[in-house]
């Protein structure tokens, strides 16, 4: 059982994502979401995002016929969702997730879940990355389970605490692991510097499509904005930080975004052909910051080197506690800035 004050803990994603159906467009969440700091007096006492973002998916799957596969607050109380139809077509169908916390007044969260029947296409185009050539300096002689497990909050002062204490917010849902960047990221400048966050479920996920790609929509939203901060070097300044728009775009088959035992031929570190199953691996980036707002990327990767999956997120990051910045606040900002290194000019077309 989890703890009654907030579900850190090694929870199997089936068991996390599981629904209570009110009525036939209503469900309420039965597993507590995960609170990043968990009981930490320094901590905001508030829910991961990405639990709120993938359930409500879940919801709407529930309302929609087989073969429709997905396209596109409080951390005590149950999240009651509320589904509305909106389109139901031949090839795509929509539906949009209004979520409440129960008991409580007012909307928390919304989103827009849209699903399409699979198809054959006649031309798949991507970029080619083989992960550990691209990364060599942070990745060679390594699998994904070597790595440590991702902390419960990405900051400095969540790092030195759990330093000195070995204490880590256990994360339900997913196994995750995050690649120590520093070799790679050390001569570049914050708009060429990368993170790299590898995850899996934990326990075994049923056939159902939906159902995986939901723990990908989970796995979206780890630690996104963080990233942000401490791509640009500022993860100690920041005054407040919140998500408000999270987009996540899959463009691949089922075949090549399901979880489970390894199958593939193909020689990869992320490829597991023990229960426990293939990793896929999150790599992160940043291209914008300005007027208290910044911007997210991020692009899946599974074992065979498919590009599964988009993301992309607006958020709230100031870095001031009042309208107008004090000096000792300019100051700190323009210090980091200061210390970036310069970035290499693009080479003119020819």
């Amino acid at each position: 059982m989890p703890p009654p004050h907030d579900g850190n803990e090694y929870l199997p994603f089936v068991d996390l994502i599981r629904l209570h159906k009110i009525h036939d467009l209503t469900y309420k969440s039965i597993a507590l979401p995960f609170s990043p700091g968990g009981q930490l007096e320094v901590a905001i006492p508030r829910a991961y995002g990405g639990h709120v973002y993938a359930q409500s998916a879940w919801a709407a799957c529930q309302t929609v016929g087989e073969g429709f596969l997905i396209f596109v607050c409080s951390r005590t109380k149950p999240f009651v969702y509320k589904v509305d139809k909106i389109r139901d077509g031949r090839s795509y169908a929509t539906r949009f997730v209004s979520v409440t916390v129960e008991g409580e007044y007012g909307i928390c969260f919304t989103c827009t879940v849209s699903f399409k029947k699979a198809e054959k296409g006649i031309l798949d185009f991507q970029e080619k990355v083989d992960l550990w050539q691209q990364y060599k300096p942070a990745l060679e002689g390594k699998r994904p389970e070597d790595f440590e497990e991702v902390p419960g909050m990405d900051v400095p002062w969540y790092w030195k605490l759990r330093k000195d204490t070995g204490q880590n917010d256990e994360f339900p849902g997913l196994q995750c692991t995050k690649v120590d960047m520093t070799p790679y990221n050390r001569d570049k400048h914050p708009l060429d510097r990368r993170e790299l966050m590898f995850y899996r479920p934990i326990g075994r996920l049923p056939p159902d499509p939906n159902m995986h790609l939901c723990a990908h929509l989970y796995a979206s939203d780890r630690n996104s904005l963080y990233i942000v901060t401490n791509l640009i070097g500022v993860g100690d300044l920041y005054s407040s930080m919140s998500s408000l728009v999270h987009t996540t775009v899959f463009h691949s088959s089922m075949q090549d975004l399901m979880f489970g035992p390894s199958t593939s031929e193909r020689r990869s570190p992320m490829i597991d052909t023990s229960e426990e199953g293939r990793w896929f691996c999150k790599e992160d980036f940043t291209t914008r910051t300005a007027l208290g707002r910044a911007m997210y990327h991020g692009r899946v990767w599974s074992a065979d080197g498919s590009h599964v999956a988009t993301l992309m997120q607006d958020g709230m990051v100031r870095y001031q506690k009042k309208p107008e910045p004090s000096r000792e606040e300019v100051n700190a900002i323009r210090d980091r800035q200061a210390s970036w290194k310069l970035r290499d000019k693009p080479k003119p077309n020819l």
